[in-house]
């Protein structure tokens, strides 16, 4: 009784030995699985970030062009106005000079 109890022990521990490595390889293989998918998902990430930072590198030209375009506009609006302003002045300035000008011919 006690050598068949010593071998069921044994058979129970070949068993344990078993099933750790079964589950040990079964683990490996799973992680070495999954450091594949991960490494896919990474790379996904990495070519959606290059994709993202190079259509955001092209909207950086876009808004440095608007900025550009729209310093010019302010620019000629401000010298459109200093012409108009001048040219208000020199009006008001000859009608006015007319305007005493005739009150002193009559």
């Amino acid at each position: 009784m006690s050598e068949e109890l010593s071998k069921r022990i044994d058979d129970l521990h070949k068993r344990f030995d078993d099933l750790r490595s079964d589950v040990g390889r079964q683990f490996s293989d799973l992680r070495a699985e999954l450091a594949g998918r991960f490494s896919a998902v990474d790379k996904r990430i990495d070519d959606l970030r290059a994709d993202v930072v190079a259509r955001l590198s092209g909207v950086d030209k876009r808004i440095e062009a608007v900025d550009k375009r729209i310093d010019d506009l302010r620019n000629d609006m401000t010298r459109g106005f200093r012409m108009m302003t001048w040219m208000m002045g020199i009006w008001f300035s000859l009608l006015t000079l007319l305007t005493i000008l005739f009150k002193f011919i009559r």
